[in-house]
């Protein structure tokens, strides 16, 4: 008996219930790779794969182990500026935690993360009793003209900041072989956990309402702590341990997340089988975690504008989600008779393609200098699929070299062929 949801529940639940759909449909670790490819071709796969382990995931890594130092250095510098150099120490010492942890086994990221979840969930109940408190005993003058003095030229930004709480509905798609029943663990994982995170984040940018003013949350490196200093001081040095902590645990998912995308586009022939490779212990992508962890660093030390990145990479995913959906339709046309334990009212998904629709163009209206940087982001996809897909026939002394080199790593990392049949 299929589920099948009622059609009210568009945005953001209409996206969720899509990839709901997708999972329970297509049962592989992958995601939005494994859709894309299924649905149009390896090179739409390749560009989903490319964009994730090159940009998206690397950029939320450096943005979370970042967002932790600030809550960390905020401690000794809450009345001046947050010494970069510091904060930059700190968030590399975070990410080779990060990466450690990542690094020796599957089981313990998993456990850890939900230990960090915990301290995330607690430090953020914390700030809604003292929220609803304070509204209680009528604290709720910034409430009357929360928009006082702003303006539309930064909407791009806005839409993106504002979206990108909400985001990672998809990722359990990506990790789904390790799930033991995903036709019923995926669906309420999506949607049970989309729920709270909304209930939960609604709360919490309402509670910080009751003791500041949208000008102090803009200018603060640390919302939260700002927060503390005004209703909660004695939870002053409290709250930013469990901010800190939830940050390296998501810091921490991206990675895992994005090595099981880059090890199934190995074992497929669209990225070098050397990621494909899994430790022969652990079962762990190591070379997969460890170029994720590389490219972390250049994020964190060689970009500057931040800002600028996130609204390039968010305009670039939510295009490759976009695509998804669309080729949500387009299987089931393809694949008439396949067995879909849930299927979505086409209604749903064409209420979210729309929605995407909406925000890409009204990206491309007001931001066309950061849009033209994710059309050059996007166009490196072309020649790096040519090279490591299109061109087979490579000069012997290359595929010599090569294969040395993948040699030399199985003997150091110790790892091994995934002999994975789908």
């Amino acid at each position: 008996m299929q589920y099948q949801p009622q059609q009210q529940s568009y945005n953001p639940y209409s996206g969720a219930l899509c990839y709901a759909e997708l999972g329970c449909s297509y049962v592989s670790s992958g995601g939005d790779y494994i859709y894309l490819r299924l649905a149009f071709s390896n090179l739409i796969g390749f560009l989903r794969v490319w964009i994730d382990v090159v940009l998206l995931r690397p950029v939320l890594v450096v943005l979370s182990i970042l967002t932790a130092s600030n809550y960390l250095v905020y401690w000794f510098y809450s009345t001046c500026t947050l010494p970069r150099i510091l904060v930059k120490c700190l968030s590399s010492f975070l990410l080779l935690i990060v990466g450690f942890i990542n690094l020796i086994s599957a089981t313990s990221t998993k456990r850890l993360h939900q230990v960090y979840n915990y301290f995330k969930i607690g430090s953020l109940v914390f700030i809604i009793v003292a929220g609803i408190y304070r509204m209680y005993f009528g604290r709720i003058e910034n409430f009357f003209e929360p928009f006082e003095g702003s303006t539309y030229g930064k909407i791009t930004g806005a839409l993106y900041a504002g979206l990108f709480p909400y985001t990672g509905w998809h990722c359990v798609n990506n990790v789904i072989d390790d799930l033991k029943d995903p036709n019923r663990i995926l669906p309420r994982s999506i949607i049970i956990s989309l729920l709270i995170c909304i209930l939960i984040y609604f709360f919490t940018f309402s509670s910080y309402f009751t003791a500041l003013s949208a000008y102090d949350i803009l200018i603060s490196d640390a919302t939260a702590v700002s927060f503390a200093e005004c209703v909660l001081p004695f939870l002053l040095y409290i709250i930013p341990i469990g901010i800190t902590m939830s940050c390296v645990g998501t810091a921490s998912g991206n990675l895992f997340i994005v090595g099981q995308m880059f090890m199934v586009a190995g074992r497929d022939g669209l990225m070098p089988y050397i990621f494909s490779m899994k430790h022969y212990e652990s079962n762990i992508p190591v070379i997969a975690i460890l170029f994720e962890i590389i490219l972390s660093f250049i994020f964190l030390y060689f970009i500057s504008n931040i800002r600028k990145l996130i609204i390039c990479v968010g305009m670039i995913n939510w295009t490759c989600i976009l695509l998804t959906v669309v080729g949500l339709i387009v299987l089931r046309y393809k694949h008439p008779n396949r067995e879909r334990p849930i299927k979505v009212p086409l209604i749903i998904s064409i209420v979210f393609i729309s929605i995407l629709i909406i925000l890409i163009v009204t990206s491309v209206l007001n931001d066309l200098e950061n849009i033209s940087t994710s059309l050059f982001l996007l166009t490196t996809t072309i020649p790096t699929y040519m090279f490591c897909v299109m061109w087979k026939k490579k000069p012997s002394d290359f595929n010599c070299r090569y294969n040395s080199f993948v040699i030399m790593l199985q003997k150091l990392f110790h790892i091994i062929y995934d002999e994975h049949n789908e």
